[in-house]
C-alpha cells in the first residue's frame, strides 16, 4: 500500500442512495369505546420501557463518514466510526472517495455527514487556493472554516492534537548537543548547517525560502533530496545534512527517533486534523464522542498509525480498532 499525499486526485465520489417515505395517514372513528381506552393505556403502562427505548434509539442519527483517498484520513475515519458505533450510532464509512475537490462539495450537499480534514489546507481550498493568515493558528482557523462552510449546514468542530503539516528535523544527537527545540533556535548554527529537501525547496515559501524570510536562517548549503522521502532520511542520519525537511505524520521522525523543530512562528499552516460535519447530525452526543476520542489523537500516535498502514501494510479499519480499543481500554 502506498502513502498518498493528502492533496492526490483519486477515486470518484459514488453518492449514497437516499429515498423520502411519505407519512402514512390513518383514518381514526370519532368515537372510541371505553374498553378500547383502558387497553390503550393499559399498554402504555405495561410496556413503556420499550416504547422509550424505541424513541431514545430513533433520537440518534444515521451517520455517514467519507474521507479522500489518503490511507490517514481512513484511519481517522474508522477511528471516529468506532467510537461513535460504541455509543449507539449507525455508522457507515467511506473511505478513498477521491480528492478534497469531491469531498468537501460531497458533504456540502449532504451525501457524507462527517469527513476528516486539516484545517489551513481546507480554509485555503474554500478561498480558492488562497493562503490565508488565518489559517496559520488553530485558534482563527477553524473560525475561518467555520464561517466559509456556515451557508451550506456544515460546521467544524474542535481539533484534534494530531498536526499533519511539513517539519524540520534534526537527529536527536544535534538536538542535545545543540539544544534545539525550535526553528528559532537554529539561528546560531544555520550558517554551518546543510538543509535538505526537494528539489523546488530553495524557492519554496514553506521551505528554504520561507526560513529566510519568517526565521531569517541563512544556511550553508542546500543538497536536493526526495520530498520526505528515504533519500531525505538516509540524508539526515548519515550526516550529509543536519536539517532535513520531512512530514509531521507520515512516521519518518517517530521511526527514526528525529526531533521535529517546533514552527514557533507559524510558517507552516495550522494543519491539525478537525472533524467537518453537517450541522443535522451535530449532537451533543456526536460533538462528546469525538472531542473524546480527539483529545487522545496525538501527531505521535497517528504517526504510529500511518507505519502500520504503509509499512507493515494492514488495513486501516484494522489499525484503527486496535487503536481505539488501546486507548478507551
Amino acid at each position: 500500500m502506498t502513502f498518498t499525499s493528502r492533496y492526490a486526485e483519486g477515486a470518484c465520489f459514488r453518492p449514497s442512495r437516499s429515498g423520502k417515505v411519505s407519512p402514512m395517514r390513518f383514518k381514526q372513528p370519532l368515537l372510541v369505546g371505553v374498553v378500547g381506552v383502558l387497553a390503550m393505556l393499559a399498554a402504555v403502562v405495561v410496556a413503556p420501557t420499550a416504547a422509550l427505548a424505541s424513541v431514545h434509539a430513533s433520537s440518534k442519527p444515521t451517520i455517514i463518514i467519507g474521507s479522500t483517498n489518503f490511507e490517514e484520513q481512513a484511519i481517522v475515519s474508522n477511528i471516529w466510526a468506532d467510537v461513535l458505533r460504541t455509543a449507539g450510532y449507525n455508522v457507515t464509512v467511506e473511505p478513498a472517495l477521491g480528492a478534497r475537490a469531491i469531498v468537501v462539495p460531497a458533504i456540502e450537499k449532504g451525501q457524507i455527514n462527517i469527513e476528516p480534514d486539516y484545517a489551513a489546507s481546507l480554509l485555503a481550498f474554500l478561498h480558492n487556493g488562497a493562503v490565508l493568515a488565518a489559517g496559520d493558528n488553530i485558534a482563527t482557523a477553524i473560525p475561518a472554516d467555520q464561517k466559509a462552510l456556515a451557508s451550506f449546514g456544515v460546521t467544524v468542530l474542535p481539533a484534534s492534537k494530531a498536526l499533519d503539516t511539513n517539519v524540520f528535523a534534526v537527529t536527536k544527537a544535534t538536538a542535545k548537543k545543540d539544544h534545539l527545540t525550535t526553528i528559532s533556535s537554529l539561528k546560531p548554527y544555520a550558517k554551518n548547517f546543510t538543509l535538505g529537501g526537494p528539489p523546488e525547496c530553495p524557492t519554496n515559501a514553506g521551505c528554504e525560502l520561507g526560513l529566510q524570510k519568517v526565521y531569517g536562517l541563512t544556511f550553508a548549503g542546500f543538497k536536493s533530496l526526495d520530498e520526505a522521502g528515504p533519500l531525505s532520511v538516509a540524508a539526515l542520519k548519515n550526516g550529509e545534512v543536519q536539517v532535513v525537511e520531512l512530514f509531521s505524520s507520515d512516521g519518518n521522525v517517530v521511526s527514526n527517533n528525529f526531533v521535529a523543530l517546533t514552527d514557533n512562528k507559524h510558517l507552516e499552516g495550522a494543519d491539525y486534523i478537525v472533524p467537518v460535519i453537517r450541522k443535522s447530525v451535530d449532537t451533543s452526543g456526536v460533538a462528546k464522542v469525538l472531542n473524546s476520542i480527539d483529545a487522545k489523537l496525538t501527531t505521535d500516535a497517528i504517526s504510529k498509525l500511518n507505519l502500520d498502514v504503509t509499512a507493515q501494510q494492514e488495513q486501516p479499519a484494522a489499525v484503527a480498532q486496535a487503536w481505539v480499543k488501546s486507548v478507551t481500554g
